[in-house]
C-alpha cells in the first residue's frame, strides 16, 4: 500500500484506507491472545534491553545495581516492574490462547500441526526466562529459586545427583544473564518463526501487529497500573517490608512455587511423580498431540463445523456461539488459575527483605559465600525446610 493512499478520503463503504488497515477483523476478544502474548514478549525485551544495560551480573554488585535501577535511575523502577508484571501476563494470554485452541481441536487440524507443537514447546523456554529472571537480581529470593532448582532436579531417577552437581557447579551470574538475555531469546524466536513468523511475513508483520496493539491496549493499560502502584520493594535497608508481604499478590513466582509444593507436603517417590513425571508426560503428550491422533480431512472439517447435534450447533452457529465459547474458555481458564492461585496465594513474595536486610547483618542480608557448599549449609538439602520458609517464614527458619 502505498503512503498516500493509506490516508486517502473514505471509502464507499465510508471506512478510511487507514482505519481499514488497522481495525479488527473480529470482534472476538479471545482471537487476540495470541497476538497479546506476543506483544507482550515484544514489551519484555524492550524492558529487559533497558534493564541489561544497568545490571552488574556480580555477586556483590547485582542487587545493588537492581536497586540503584529501581530507586534511582529515572524510568527504572517502571521498567523493572513493568518487566516482572508482563511476565505473569504473558502466561496468562498464553493460557487463555491455549484453551481456545485446544477447544477449537486445532490439534486435529493437518495444517495447524506445526503450529501445535511449537506453541507447546514455547512454553519451556518461556517457563526458563522466568526463572533466570528470577535468580539475576541475586537477592534472598533469587537465592533461594538457584538452590531449589538443583534440588528439584536430584529427584530425578538415575541421573538426579548428577543434574543436582552439575546445576550448582556451573551456576554463574554471568553465565545465567547470557542464557537469559541471548541463548533463551534465540531459541524462542527460531519457534516463534515456525509457529507464527513465516505465515506473517507472507500476510504483514506490522498490519497484524497493528490490530493486535488496538485491542490490546487496554490489557497493556492495566499491566501499567499495576507496575506503577505495586511494586517490587527494593529500598532496603531503609525501608523494609514486612514479613508477609506479598500474599495474594500475583507473581511469576508462583509458576515455580506450585510445581514445588510437593516437596513441602510429601517425600520419596511422589514428589517425584507430582512434581516432575506428570508435567513432563502432560507437556510432550500435548506437544505431539497431533502426530498421535489422526488428522481430519477436510470433508470431517465441515462435517464438524455444521453437525446436527446440539452442542456443535450451539458452538457453531448464531449468536449463542458467541455466549458459549466465551463462557467455556473463560470458565477452563478461571479454574487452570484458580489452582495456581490456591497454590500459591498465601506465598509472601514481597517479603524476604524484611529479615534479609544490612541491618541485620551480613549473615542474614547477604547470600552466603558458600551458596554451593551444602556441607556447610545442611537446611539447603531439606526441601520441606526449604518450602516451609518460603511459605512461612515467621514460623520456619
Amino acid at each position: 500500500m502505498r503512503p498516500r493512499r493509506f490516508f486517502q478520503s473514505p471509502t464507499s463503504a465510508g471506512v478510511s484506507p487507514m482505519l481499514d488497515f488497522i481495525k479488527p477483523e473480529k470482534l472476538n476478544w479471545r482471537h487476540y491472545f495470541g497476538g497479546a502474548a506476543l506483544l507482550f514478549i515484544i514489551v519484555q525485551l524492550l524492558t529487559g534491553l533497558f534493564l541489561t544495560l544497568f545490571y552488574d551480573p556480580t555477586l556483590k554488585n547485582a542487587y545493588k545495581s537492581v536497586q540503584y535501577i529501581t530507586n534511582e535511575l529515572t524510568g527504572g523502577s517502571l521498567m523493572r516492574n513493568l518487566h516482572r508484571w508482563v511476565a505473569f501476563s504473558l502466561f496468562l494470554a498464553v493460557a487463555v490462547h491455549t484453551v481456545r485452541s485446544t477447544l477449537r481441536l486445532d490439534f486435529l487440524n493437518s495444517s495447524k500441526r506445526v503450529a501445535w507443537m511449537t506453541g507447546v514447546l514455547l512454553l519451556w523456554p518461556l517457563l526458563l526466562l522466568v526463572y533466570s529472571g528470577l535468580i539475576l537480581p541475586w537477592e534472598w529470593k533469587g537465592y533461594w529459586f538457584m538452590e531449589m532448582v538443583p534440588n528439584y532436579a536430584a529427584e530425578v531417577p538415575l541421573v538426579g545427583a548428577a543434574l543436582k552437581d552439575f546445576f550448582l557447579d556451573t551456576f554463574t551470574l554471568p553465565r545465567y544473564l547470557v542464557i537469559h538475555i541471548l541463548f533463551l531469546p534465540i531459541v524462542c524466536l527460531v519457534l516463534f518463526d515456525y509457529h507464527l513468523l513465516a505465515r506473517l511475513r507472507r500476510r504483514g508483520i506490522f498490519r497484524y501487529l497493528a490490530r493486535h496493539t488496538i485491542i490490546t491496549l487496554p490489557f497493556l493499560a492495566a499491566v501499567v497500573v499495576l507496575a506503577l502502584y505495586v511494586t517490587i520493594p527494593s529500598e532496603d535497608p531503609d525501608i523494609i517490608p514486612l514479613p508477609l508481604e506479598g500474599e495474594y499478590i500475583p507473581t511469576p513466582e508462583w509458576y515455580f512455587t506450585l510445581i514445588l509444593l510437593p516437596f513441602l507436603y510429601l517425600k520419596g517417590r511422589w514428589v517425584f511423580v507430582l512434581s516432575i513425571l506428570i508435567p513432563f508426560v502432560v507437556y510432550v503428550a500435548a506437544a505431539f498431540l497431533p502426530y498421535f491422533l489422526r488428522p481430519r480431512t477436510s470433508a470431517e472439517e465441515e462435517e464438524a463445523g455444521g453437525g446436527a447435534t446440539l452442542l456443535s450447533r450451539l458452538w457453531n452457529e448464531g449468536w449463542t456461539r458467541y455466549v458459549v465459547r466465551f463462557t467455556a474458555v473463560t470458565v477452563i481458564t478461571a479454574f487452570i488459575y484458580s489452582l495456581i492461585w490456591l497454590g500459591s496465594y498465601n506465598s509472601p513474595t514481597f517479603g524476604c527483605n524484611s529479615c534479609h536486610n544490612l541491618y541485620r547483618g551480613f549473615r542474614m542480608g547477604i547470600p552466603p559465600d558458600d551458596f554451593k557448599d551444602r556441607k556447610k549449609l545442611p537446611n539447603l538439602d531439606d526441601n520441606e525446610w526449604m518450602m516451609g520458609h518460603w511459605f512461612y517464614p515467621t514460623e520456619i527458619y
